[in-house]
């Protein structure tokens, strides 16, 4: 049976530390996140108030917790992707960390939470809730551990910086080959215009 315990738990373990990174990341609160847990509480005051049974109000609380779960992992998904896309996006050359193995990795753990939020969406379009929502838990962990794993200022700012340094290196050493063939067709040139010159004197009459 599912009790009121069962309910403030699950909001307590799952919802409040959910919607509470969320916040965190976006500094502001996804609205259907909070339309759920208002229609939760709802459902908790009937079975004081309207004598639902504990079952049933506990039951369809944390069935609309759940759906604020839902898009809240959307959500939290929509933010990771961004911050992918603004690290792959930089001027870091990502492969020179860890001799490559970084970078490997880091498409491969990528491309493994984008699978598994298809497989989610999918369990959700087929009614598999119960199933999506477990899968979508899932998801929201690879997300974590990605952070953890490849968000790493140290070696993050390491590669910038060692990214800016080969830039300079790369631009100095643009800038030095063109100026020595700026200067070799200088040269040539003046060549050129040199033997024209001593032609044109040897063809003159004497």
């Amino acid at each position: 049976m599912t009790t009121l315990k069962d309910t403030f738990s699950f909001y307590n373990e799952l919802i409040k530390p959910l919607y509470s990174e969320i916040e965190a990341e976006g500094n502001d609160l996804p609205i259907e996140l909070l339309f759920e847990i208002h229609a939760a509480f709802d459902h908790l005051k009937r079975f004081y108030l309207d004598e639902e049974s504990e079952k049933e109000s506990c039951e369809k609380a944390i069935s609309h917790l759940k759906r604020g779960a839902l898009d809240t992992f959307k959500l939290k998904l929509k933010y990771f992707n961004n911050d992918v896309k603004s690290l792959s996006n930089s001027n870091i050359d990502l492969e020179i960390i860890d001799s490559g193995n970084y970078f490997k990795e880091f498409l491969k753990d990528k491309n493994n939470i984008v699978s598994q939020s298809k497989e989610a969406r999918q369990q959700e379009s087929n009614k598999d809730k119960n199933k999506a929502f477990e899968t979508w838990i899932d998801v929201s962990l690879l997300i974590d551990e990605f952070k953890v794993k490849y968000f790493d200022d140290s070696k993050v700012s390491w590669a910038k910086k060692k990214t800016k340094k080969l830039f300079r290196k790369e631009t100095l050493a643009s800038f030095s080959i063109g100026l020595i063939t700026g200067l070799i067709i200088l040269i040539i040139d003046k060549i050129n215009l040199m033997s024209v010159f001593i032609n044109h004197l040897n063809k003159a009459p004497k």
